[in-house]
């Protein structure tokens, strides 16, 4: 769902609706080719600027807000370079869903890989942004979108949470100090019930977990099985109950519907842009299919005896992985199959998946591998099967500048939607899809397999 500023954000092509502080609308057309010297990154300098602005922002609000709130700042979260969106994801829900539990604003920040440098850094020999502000990503509770609990405030910026919450007034906890009481491995749910205990018994508005101590919730612990207690709370909860996507990310989805679904049967929806019925892509099959640093990282996660993350490892999903015996390194093929799979691999697992829905007509491969691969393995799922409705990549799609930065939102829109969904079982992007088809409740746990 869509929530007050970012539920009345004007959309291409359709008549602007008023709204303070307008963001730019999401431009619907092919970034142009490439320049010389090259286009800088974009800086979404609006959405920062509405950001700033949010009503809660807001100092003379009546209870829960205003003066009355308590926030909590994780300044440990992760970021930096080598902190992709995926774990980023991760880390962001659990650490708003225990600000939730605690009746304490999450405090949001933006999505950051140089956090005190230029706003432009480079990954991989390109340009690319510093921050993106999150309302450019998502939308709902977690930036700043009701809570649906008379007793707890919504969230709000970290500019805004610093400004109201000078250092001398922040209660700074090391969190090694709290986990260290837990045990070795705890759970999530053990985490969150303990820390709930400790921040309900503090009362500084003011709460700030030390960016110098352990995450809460790392890939060190999302990359485990202590990750799944916690869902039935999580998923009946406004963080993901009412979790969805920011007017950019859904530009992108619905400019490019016709890769996913027949245009005529899901049309582009009037302001406030917002989700359709049904909440199924019926019909499509959405691969999600890892190279580029699984070239080699693949090998690591056999040395490693890697088992599929946390949220990839429900129970009810129907496949499973066991890591094989690293003494023999023939073994390690068995490794690569699940997650660095090759094309005749991924060929022989989409006839298995679509040997019973005779009904499956159109295939979108989400992938970062180079276009000559993603030709040979469209010609190969196409010789193997007439996929009436077409096969695409996220290559195919169009998007705007500033979309161009957020590409991986419409590609999770996409594995949350599809009908069925081939995953990499290591893959956090694909765990955050396994999340929300598990909060989905159009799909069943057998409409979601692994390579």
């Amino acid at each position: 769902m869509l929530y007050g500023y970012w539920a009345s954000l004007p959309i291409a092509d359709e008549i602007p609706v008023p709204v303070p502080l307008p963001l730019p609308v999401p431009i619907s057309i092919p970034a142009p080719p490439p320049e010389d010297p090259p286009r800088p990154p974009p800086l979404y300098e609006a959405y920062h600027e509405r950001e700033r602005n949010l009503p809660q922002h807001n100092m003379s609000l009546p209870y829960p807000e205003g003066a009355h709130a308590k926030f909590l700042w994780a300044a440990n979260h992760g970021s930096g370079t080598r902190f992709g969106w995926g774990n980023y994801m991760q880390e962001m829900v659990l650490n708003a869903y225990l600000a939730y539990a605690a009746q304490r604003a999450y405090v949001f920040d933006n999505y950051t890989w140089d956090r005190g440098g230029e706003d432009i850094t480079s990954w991989g020999g390109k340009a690319i942004p510093a921050r993106i502000p999150l309302s450019a990503f998502i939308s709902g509770p977690i930036i700043g979108g009701p809570t649906g609990n008379k007793d707890i405030p919504r969230a709000v910026s970290r500019e805004y949470f610093l400004s109201v919450c000078p250092e001398s007034q922040r209660v700074t906890i090391d969190t090694q100090t709290i986990q260290d009481t837990l045990g070795p491995e705890p759970t999530v749910s053990q985490i969150v019930e303990r820390w709930v205990t400790e921040l309900k018994a503090i009362e500084s508005p003011c709460v700030e977990l030390s960016p110098w101590s352990p995450p809460l919730f790392s890939y060190i612990i999302t990359n485990t099985i202590r990750v799944l207690d916690v869902f039935p709370a999580l998923s009946k909860s406004p963080i993901l109950a009412d979790f969805g996507w920011s007017p950019l990310t859904l530009e992108g989805f619905y400019h490019n519907r016709q890769f996913f679904a027949d245009p005529w049967a899901m049309p582009r929806p009037a302001p406030p842009l917002k989700y359709t019925s049904p909440l199924m892509l019926r019909g499509l099959l959405a691969l999600h299919v890892r190279r580029g640093d699984y070239e080699t990282w693949c090998d690591d996660a056999f040395r490693n005896a890697m088992d599929f993350t946390g949220f990839n490892s429900f129970p009810a999903l129907p496949d499973r992985y066991t890591p094989p015996d690293r003494d023999i390194e023939k073994n390690v093929n068995v490794t690569r199959a699940h997650c660095l799979p090759s094309i005749p691999q991924i060929v022989k697992k989409v006839r298995a998946v679509t040997a019973h829905a005779p009904h499956m007509t159109r295939i979108y491969v989400m992938s970062n591998a180079p276009a000559p691969w993603l030709a040979d393995l469209t010609h190969a799922l196409r010789a193997a099967h007439p996929w009436p409705r077409g096969i695409s990549t996220s290559r195919d799609l169009e998007l705007s500048w500033e979309g161009k930065f957020v590409s991986q939102a419409v590609d999770l829109h996409v594995g949350q939607r599809a009908e069925k969904l081939i995953g990499n079982g290591f893959s956090s992007l694909t765990s955050n899809m396994v999340m929300l088809r598990m909060a989905n409740p159009a799909l069943s746990p057998s409409d979601t397999q692994f390579w």
